[in-house]
């Protein structure tokens, strides 16, 4: 509930807080972005990796930033590897409500993962070859 007044006092004031991030809270940074601790963390060590540049999108950045960006993503999961057995990185690209963003800036998390103690029941369907192709066909037709 609190995150959710901040945010609203951020989107009342037109003010992006990725933007306005005191070097302080970096733990790393580079020409053209910065990782930092995320705020509003999903668990603990939760690292946000963000551009500098104010962008809505990835197809915003430039082939630079792209590739700093995802030198600063290697290092943050290295980083994390050092204490934790994986590391999820999560993107989400679209507009703010379809693609459930809370920040309008791009940024990518890593999130760190702990051992699971119980196996999860894994509920997914394996595609045969004739229905992966299909699949296939049917994406590169959007």
């Amino acid at each position: 509930m609190f995150y959710q007044k901040i945010l609203k006092n951020f989107r009342k004031k037109g003010f992006c807080p990725f933007c306005n991030s005191n070097s302080e809270f970096h733990i790393i940074e580079n020409e053209s972005a910065y990782i930092t601790l995320a705020r509003a963390p999903y668990v603990k060590n939760h690292l946000l990796v963000i551009p500098k540049r104010h962008v809505l999108s990835l197809n915003n950045l430039t082939g630079n930033e792209k590739k700093e960006i995802f030198d600063l993503m290697l290092f943050g999961i290295k980083l994390l590897e050092k204490k934790y057995p994986a590391v999820q990185m999560q993107y989400k690209e679209g507009d703010l409500i379809s693609a459930g963003k809370t920040i309008p800036h791009a940024h990518f998390h890593l999130v760190p993962k702990r051992k699971k103690t119980k196996e999860i029941k894994d509920k997914r369907k394996f595609l045969r070859e004739g229905e992966l192709i299909k699949k296939v066909n049917e994406v590169k037709n959007f």
